[in-house]
């Protein structure tokens, strides 16, 4: 497959020509344009002569061409226009993602969990998983364009097999066991998962944009790491689309937290705020231990309202929205597209980082 547009119709004869990432394997870029430049040197129509060049080769392997190496490729007849706009003001802003990725060396490292020994309060798991329960996740990060991304999948336990068949030999997808037989009894696997998430990025100094996910309704679509590099003392989230006041779901999180949380919620004018999703939290290194601390000091709260009840603590919801917004206030939060899709909308969009189911 390769996209070829001439500039303003497709059915354009001019010789000059926008030529945009052809997705062909490498061979097949090499054979394909000189035969595209022959057509269009006979004057024929660009639609037809991009029809006739790919007939030469089995187009079955994606390339993403990079600008200048396109530019080497071309014949001399035909012209690269490049009218790739500014980062975030553009007309192809999927193209834009693709750019990015090759435009800084930084990495993103995406973190996830699996815990089977303890209950799942909202049901997704039911039992020890298999491949299909984290299969979206997976494919969506070995697919990623540009690489430098990875991911760490945390779990505490799951068959041998399973983590020796799905461990890919390069560290693109990686499992690591945890212990969390020492964490108090009383977190739900929701909660306690921050914990683990902010040990495992303290022993991890390399580690400079990082990303916390659900395994089981998000989907990685591009590397974030340009994305919130224009910006590093932000933090990035999901959300729904609905306010965080009022709204009954997020008021009975805030009520399993009570004391000052509840506090802090009930103060809120209605209508002020998004309510954020903790099925996506990243940024840079720095951001996110304060994030972590601050999630992991909330839900380890002896005051807690569910805590002194002896009941099962379930206020991930609720910490990461008081500490976004209280940590870094409204202006310090991303979230919404480009930066996720909205929650439950199904999107099949591709300029975006994450779908979130």
């Amino acid at each position: 497959l390769a996209q070829v547009s001439a500039t303003g119709s497709r059915h354009h004869t001019e010789r000059t020509a926008s030529i945009k990432p052809f997705m062909v394997r490498p061979l097949a870029c090499a054979l394909a344009l000189p035969f595209l430049g022959a057509a269009l040197g006979d004057g024929e129509d660009l639609g037809v002569a991009g029809e006739h060049a790919l007939g030469v080769v089995d187009a079955t392997w994606m390339l993403q061409m990079q600008a200048t190496g396109t530019r080497s490729l071309l014949p001399s007849n035909v012209t690269f226009e490049d009218t790739r706009p500014p980062p975030g003001g553009g007309r192809d802003l999927d193209l834009d993602m693709l750019l990015d990725v090759h435009s800084q060396a930084c990495r993103t490292v995406y973190l996830t969990n699996i815990f089977t020994t303890r209950h799942d309060p909202q049901g997704h798991r039911r039992g020890i998983p298999g491949f299909k329960y984290f299969e979206r996740y997976y494919r969506s990060i070995l697919a990623l364009p540009g690489g430098r991304a990875s991911a760490v999948i945390l779990y505490d336990y799951l068959p041998e097999d399973l983590v020796r068949n799905y461990s890919t030999s390069d560290g693109v997808i990686s499992f690591k066991q945890v212990d969390i037989s020492n964490i108090d009894e009383q977190l739900g696997i929701n909660d306690l998962r921050f914990l683990v998430f902010e040990e495992q990025v303290k022993h991890h100094p390399e580690w400079e944009t990082i990303f916390m996910t659900d395994i089981c309704d998000v989907t990685a679509i591009h590397n974030p790491c340009a994305f919130v590099s224009r910006n590093p003392d932000k933090i990035y989230v999901g959300s729904q689309p609905n306010d965080l006041k009022p709204y009954h779901w997020i008021q009975r999180q805030f009520s399993f937290a009570g004391g000052k949380y509840l506090e802090w919620y009930d103060s809120l004018p209605d209508g002020d705020r998004v309510e954020l999703s903790a099925g996506i939290l990243g940024g840079r290194r720095p951001v996110i231990l304060r994030a972590l601390g601050m999630i992991s000091g909330m839900v380890t709260d002896p005051n807690l309202a569910r805590k002194t009840l002896g009941l099962e603590v379930t206020v991930n919801m609720a910490a990461v929205n008081y500490v976004a917004y209280t940590g870094f206030g409204k202006e310090g939060v991303v979230t919404g597209a480009p930066l996720h899709s909205e929650f439950r909308a199904y999107s099949n969009m591709t300029n975006l980082y994450f779908w979130h189911k």
